[in-house]
């Protein structure tokens, strides 16, 4: 079985691929994550993002979702490529976020498979201002995977 570090920060306790916390953390973890995701969605998404969020909740972006993780093996290919890692893919990143390309949501070449830490690192180079850097080399990895794989999928 694929092994992966357990996502508290710190810790080094190997997981099998598709945890994410080792038994040290889990309910820990869990915990965080519910909260951060109730959070998010009172301030965010229910308010400020209700077309983005009705977008997220539609058989569309479900479907897209499902053919993103079949295309990439359900990897982040940040983690594959720059820390030469399995990691499993957590989110879905849009490159070109939907606020400034809402025609490319469901373009295959605008969606990148990340972990959520490595999707908080990329949406924290965006609001730093350097979202065209980032863009750039999010495409890279995207256009690498194809040179490796071609349209096969890994």
């Amino acid at each position: 079985m694929i092994k992966r570090f357990c996502a508290q920060r710190g810790c080094n306790n190997l997981v099998d691929v598709g945890s994410r916390y080792c038994a040290a953390h889990s309910e820990l973890g869990l915990k965080k994550e519910q909260e951060r995701q109730r959070q998010y969605d009172n301030h965010v998404r229910l308010t400020r993002d209700a077309e983005y969020h009705e977008f997220y909740l539609s058989p569309k972006w479900e479907k897209m979702k499902s053919f993103i993780s079949n295309k990439y093996r359900g990897l982040c290919l940040w983690s594959y490529y720059h820390e030469q890692s399995i990691a499993e893919l957590e989110e879905i990143h849009h490159v070109k976020p939907l606020r400034i390309a809402w025609e490319k949501r469901l373009t295959i070449g605008n969606l990148i498979p990340l972990t959520h830490e490595f999707h908080m690192m990329v949406e924290a180079e965006y609001r730093k201002g350097n979202m065209l850097a980032m863009q750039r080399e999010l495409w890279r990895l995207l256009s690498m995977w194809e040179r490796e794989f071609g349209g096969r999928g890994g």
